[in-house]
């Protein structure tokens, strides 16, 4: 098959490897792709994370990439411009590519899980795909592992899931802040404006406009104690100092979501998480979702949270199955920016991974029964094998010839033994990477 282009008046014939260019051979717009060693990188450190949520006791449950519209509307609602949607051809009903794995796990424990008694502690990792809208959100396609504890009310289970993803940072070495909002509370505030003053409100909140604020109240004859709220809220920041600052002004007209913040920190400090918390009481993200406390994860790198997450509490009743919620997730692509940043990493395998010349099958299922990974290259000298290891990232190149092997491990040293004595060298490298990993 051959395409044509047209030129002035002359039409130039183009076989299929001519069009193909570096743009049609990239990855959709939004999307990338990991290429070795990232890739694997990046399934350690999942792994990493995921044997953490596992520790302290909570289950692996995968979803599939697409849900049908009607299924996330019902959880998320939501502008539907947020979702990439598509007409299933076999059953001709609208399904979106998954931009939450929340509202899949709500179902799923409605559907699935509804026998078992609660509390559910699930947790998940897999891609979202979310429509790009505006410069900032540059992907489309988000790696995420998050946890979810359903079933345990209040203050405990606020701690809990804070503290698990405070945790969960924690083992892979990255310092980090929790900075907590209680997004209710300001909700509940604005709904005691004018219905005329409630939307100017809540944008100068967002953009924390202190002046603004100010001005929208200004000429409205409110409650003077929730005005003063109001303007004094989004100065209410910082670690658990806030909360002596808080009281004089909130006592009165939020005393309630106060008390249950108050609770909160104190299941936080003796987690041992008290020097980490930041209080953020005027921030409005997630003002139609959360239910309670909600909280993003900082760390200098990506410039924007690495995950975060919250109480949902309204969310499992909308698939019949009412119970509390709350939950977190974690960007890995944010995640990796903060811990090179921070000089942390948490990399694959480190056993020895080879290529070798002149070596039989035999001795190549020899060596991997062992468990090193072996690849057998064409050629006939240790430099073809060197080649190929370099471009790779292998541990070493290996040339076996008829009595006698070469082992050059990549950046170091070339020695050499006899061939009957390779894998004897090849698993002593092997048992100190795992003394080194363990």
């Amino acid at each position: 098959m051959r395409t044509s282009a047209t030129l002035g008046s002359t039409t130039v014939a183009r076989s299929p490897s001519d069009v193909l260019t570096s743009r049609t051979l990239a990855p959709p717009v939004g999307t990338r792709d990991l290429l070795p060693p990232e890739a694997a990188d990046r399934r350690a450190l999942t792994r990493a994370l995921a044997e953490t949520l596992e520790l302290h006791g909570y289950a692996l449950v995968t979803t599939p990439p697409f849900e049908l519209a009607e299924t996330l509307e019902r959880g998320l609602g939501g502008d539907p411009r947020e979702t990439l949607r598509f007409v299933d051809p076999e059953t001709g009903e609208v399904s979106v590519f998954r931009p939450d794995l929340t509202v899949q796990v709500a179902r799923l424990v409605a559907s699935g899980l509804r026998d078992r008694p609660p509390p559910h502690r699930l947790y998940y990792d897999g891609h979202v795909v979310r429509a790009r809208r505006g410069r900032a959100r540059r992907q489309r396609q988000i790696a995420q592992i998050g946890a979810e504890c359903l079933g345990v009310p209040g203050a405990l289970g606020d701690a809990e899931v804070i503290a698990l993803a405070s945790r969960t940072l924690s083992r892979v070495g990255l310092v980090h802040t929790v900075e907590i909002a209680i997004v209710p509370m300001v909700r509940a505030l604005c709904d005691r404006l004018p219905d005329e003053l409630r939307s100017a409100a809540t944008i100068a909140l967002a953009r924390k406009d202190r002046l603004g604020i100010e001005r929208a109240l200004s000429a409205s004859d409110c409650d003077p104690a929730v005005r003063r709220a109001l303007v004094e809220v989004g100065t209410l920041t910082g670690g658990l100092e806030v909360l002596s600052r808080a009281r004089p002004v909130l006592e009165a007209v939020a005393r309630d979501h106060l008390v249950a913040l108050e609770a909160l920190c104190v299941a936080l400090d003796r987690r041992g998480l008290g020097s980490q918390v930041r209080l953020d009481l005027g921030e409005v993200r997630g003002f139609e979702y959360y239910t309670g406390p909600s909280f993003a994860l900082l760390a200098d790198g990506p410039g924007e949270p690495l995950g975060g997450g919250g109480r949902y509490d309204d969310l499992l009743g909308r698939f019949g199955a009412p119970m509390p919620a709350s939950g977190f997730a974690i960007d890995l692509d944010h995640l990796t920016r903060a811990m090179e940043l921070q000089a942390r990493t948490v990399r694959a395998n480190t056993r020895p991974r080879v290529c070798v010349v002149g070596a039989s099958d035999a001795e190549l299922e020899v060596l991997r029964g062992r468990g090193i990974a072996a690849a057998s290259v064409d050629g006939a000298s240790i430099e073809s094998a060197i080649a190929y290891a370099e471009a790779w990232h292998l541990s070493a190149a290996v040339a076996l010839a008829d009595d006698t092997a070469t082992i050059q491990w990549i950046g170091a040293s070339r020695e050499q033994c006899a061939r009957a004595d390779v894998v004897h060298r090849l698993a002593r490298a092997e048992r100190a990477s795992a003394e080194d990993q363990t």
